[in-house]
């Protein structure tokens, strides 16, 4: 806090004298009224003095703050076109991820200039102004927006631009009117935020990320900002799902997941956060890895990184997951090479992103992904049209090997947005898998654990399943065959015979049963079936809960083992 002791002047440069226009009793005021003086376009230059009178009366300047016009057209802050740009209805879109990531590209330089995040942008009414304020910024985004939406809706395209321009006067107000007398400390801890909020619901929440924003604004620092969205998220309480005082009041992590996610839109901070990499593939891999919560810090990672793995890792994040993700599919899709300095390594590199976005658990990103995987292939090949289309089919089986991974890959690829005929031959090369791939090594490498090999196939149905792009005969006979397939394994491998070992004790052996009926490992069906009816047999026994509790030797022992066995019961579906 300054005394009142010092001022700051922001003066302007006219006919070569600074003269003075606006006297402020705070630096960040101060700095923002002569940003915005230059950014009208009427001035050759502003600058803030820091005016301090001493204790003798004589005062001390000092230039804190100097720009150019000159300066400012250097940058160029124009709006980056986007391709698409999903459709808003009301508040809750217009706040919404998919409204911020389209904010967040298209205004990235801006942002970029001035250290903002969508949120900070969208939640105070003096950022909003400044953006509005500066040339025609906000009507090129408006405009490009509106046709966008315009042609995909099929609206009229003035009517889309008269309801984003009415929808950002709308935000402005509420942002202004939400804005406290007194702006919290930059350090204030999140729960203290949430409580100050006041409101119900979506209100609550909003008011939230006005302080939120408030605090952000106080650091011009994509690191900095970063640390305090971690100091919120490890808060006490913090994660839990509504660790918040007040009925229907937002989860907090919600809240900074948000934050979070609009960060890494910013790629300065996704290359310091990374740190050394050796091409773009291994900073791709790097970047899954965090969106798994799996990844190591490489060298000269910030501390940060490993606080991000964490919640990465907990599964708290889901929109900083999906902002990781889709910066990953934008690169894969486009034409930057991945091993620049050393072509020779190009597939490599192509292959080892392809064991993370198409794990055995399934299609990490979805169709968008598998048509970024696609257009990559055919770029390897330099091969494009119906041929290149029929190569990112055919050649992708290849390259993928095992059924499971393909079989992944193929229902996201006929699910994407390339042309129908693709989706066409996913479909055939689907069925042709169903044709052909009837033992489980064709599923499933023997490289993989035995446990590995039937989750793999199980979460291999359950894609199959739900796959709505499938004709239903297809589905139907694709998840039969995989049910086919496990139940064959069970049978080669004698895998419940192992669980249920005559030698072991009946308490172990009913407890083993249960827990692989319920572990998800198999597919609902036959296999299934098989499991559970032999835990039927033993439940249909004569004495079975005596024999149970004998199997165990000590009586306390047998009662915790008996309790334990009925709630796996329950869990995994037993009546």
């Amino acid at each position: 806090m300054t005394g009142k002791s010092t001022t700051f002047e922001v003066q302007v440069l006219q006919d070569k004298r600074w003269v003075l226009a606006e006297v402020a009793g705070d630096e960040a005021n101060a700095v923002a009224f002569a940003d915005n003086l230059l950014q009208k376009g009427n001035h050759q230059a502003v600058r803030v003095v820091r005016d301090f009178r001493r204790m003798d009366g004589l005062h001390s300047e000092t230039v804190i703050h100097e720009k150019s016009a000159d300066d400012r057209k250097k940058g160029d802050l124009s709006v980056v076109p986007v391709a698409e740009a999903p459709m808003c209805r009301g508040p809750a879109d217009f706040y919404g991820l998919s409204s911020r990531q389209v904010i967040g590209r298209i205004f990235r330089r801006y942002l970029d200039e001035f250290t903002l995040t969508p949120t900070e942008l969208l939640h105070n009414a003096r950022e909003m102004k400044r953006l509005a304020d500066k040339d025609r910024l906000l009507f090129s985004a408006v405009d490009c927006v509106s046709t966008l939406q315009a042609q995909a809706s099929g609206e009229d395209g003035k009517a889309r631009r008269d309801f984003l321009h009415r929808a950002w006067d709308e935000a402005v107000a509420r942002a202004r009117k939400a804005e406290p007398d007194k702006p919290p400390a930059a350090t204030t801890p999140l729960a203290e935020l949430v409580a100050a909020a006041g409101g119900e619901d979506e209100e609550r929440a909003y008011r939230c990320r006005v302080l939120m924003a408030l605090c952000l604004l106080e650091t011009r620092s994509w690191a900095g900002k970063l640390d305090r969205a971690l100091a919120w998220a490890t808060e006490e309480g913090a994660a839990a799902e509504q660790e918040v005082a007040g009925e229907g009041a937002p989860a907090r992590m919600a809240l900074v997941d948000g934050v979070i996610a609009d960060l890494l839109m910013s790629a300065q901070l996704i290359q310091d956060l990374m740190g050394f990499q050796l091409n773009l593939g291994t900073a791709l891999c790097h970047m899954c890895d965090l969106a798994a919560g799996q990844a190591e810090p490489a060298r000269f990672a910030p501390e940060a990184f490993g606080a991000l793995n964490r919640l990465l890792a907990g599964r708290v994040l889901p929109q900083a997951r999906e902002i990781l993700l889709a910066r990953v599919i934008r690169e894969l899709r486009g034409a930057n090479p991945l091993s620049r300095n050393e072509p020779g390594r190009e597939f490599e590199m192509f292959t080892q992103l392809l064991d993370r976005l198409i794990p055995y658990t399934g299609m990490v990103g979805g169709p968008a992904a598998a048509e970024a995987v696609a257009q990559r292939h055919m770029r390897l090949h330099n091969v494009g049209g119906a041929t290149g289309h029929a190569q990112a089919v055919g050649g992708m089986a290849r390259v993928l090997g095992d059924c499971c991974r393909q079989t992944h890959y193929l229902l996201a690829l006929a699910a994407s947005s390339l042309s129908p005929a693709v989706g066409t031959m996913a479909i055939e090369a689907l069925a042709q898998v169903g044709a052909t791939a009837t033992g489980i090594d064709a599923w499933a490498p023997r490289r993989l654990s035995p446990r590995d090999r039937m989750a793999a196939l199980a979460a291999c149905n359950r894609a199959i399943t739900a796959a709505a792009v499938l004709p239903e005969g297809l589905r139907a006979d694709l998840a039969n065959l995989t049910d086919l397939v496990m139940v064959r394994y069970l049978e080669d491998e004698a895998v419940i015979e192992k669980i249920d070992r005559p030698d072991d004790a009946l308490a172990l052996r009913a407890i083993r049963l249960v827990k692989f009926c319920g572990s998800g490992v198999l597919i609902p069906g036959q296999s299934l079936d098989r499991a559970r009816r032999r835990v039927i047999d033993h439940l249909r026994q004569p004495q079975f809960e005596e024999k149970f509790l004998a199997s165990a030797g000590d009586p306390a022992q047998g009662e915790r083992q008996l309790r334990e066995f009925h709630r796996l019961l329950v869990e995994s579906g037993f009546r």
